[in-house]
């Protein structure tokens, strides 16, 4: 709720009565998240734990799952960048990781499994996708292109293979001999 209120006293209060009367007047976190589309961060950590992992069979399935269950593209954005950050930190300053919540310790995992370089281009991904949800015809297909894109621009190391072929000329030009040129007839 504090999140959704984003620093207003006013909305704090607002949404804490929504919340009520969604919940028959009973407030827990499940109804919560329901009512503002938030996305538990299980989908979030899974979602992280496959990029670093480079599964992006995994990232289509739990975009997918977001969009059968309804829940927002922009808020499983919003997430992605509160863990990344924690992430970052941890990257940066191992002792200042935040051991309070449920997910500190998968957070500290993954942490140690996604580059620190990868973990700042999936950041800065993440935050500028939000801008892209509302110019894509489909928030969920415009979640899973921001997703994939960390895929496609990932750090690679290639290894030298056996069956690898060099790119050079078959036959390379002599400095001494300059190509030759079709004779134009007048």
């Amino acid at each position: 709720l504090s999140r959704a209120a984003r620093g207003s006293m006013r909305d704090a209060l607002s949404l804490t009565d929504q919340a009520i009367a969604f919940g028959s007047g009973r407030l827990d976190e499940a109804g919560v998240r329901q009512m503002l589309g938030s996305v538990d961060r299980s989908h979030v950590l899974r979602l992280i734990a496959a990029l670093a992992d480079s599964d992006g069979a995994s990232v289509v399935a739990t975009c997918e799952q977001l969009r059968v269950l309804g829940l927002s593209a922009a808020s499983t954005l919003e997430e992605m960048t509160a863990v990344l950050q924690r992430m970052a930190v941890i990257q940066a300053v191992p002792a200042a990781a935040d051991s309070s919540d449920a997910e500190a310790a998968e957070i500290a995992r993954l942490a140690q499994v996604l580059p620190p370089d990868e973990t700042q281009l999936l950041y800065s991904l993440c935050l500028h996708g939000r801008a892209e949800l509302g110019l894509a015809p489909d928030e969920y297909a415009a979640l899973t292109m921001v997703l994939l894109r960390l895929l496609a621009f990932k750090p690679q190391t290639f290894a030298p293979s056996a069956t690898a072929e060099k790119k050079t000329p078959r036959e390379p030009l002599s400095p001494a001999a300059p190509p030759r040129r079709a004779a134009v007839a007048a």
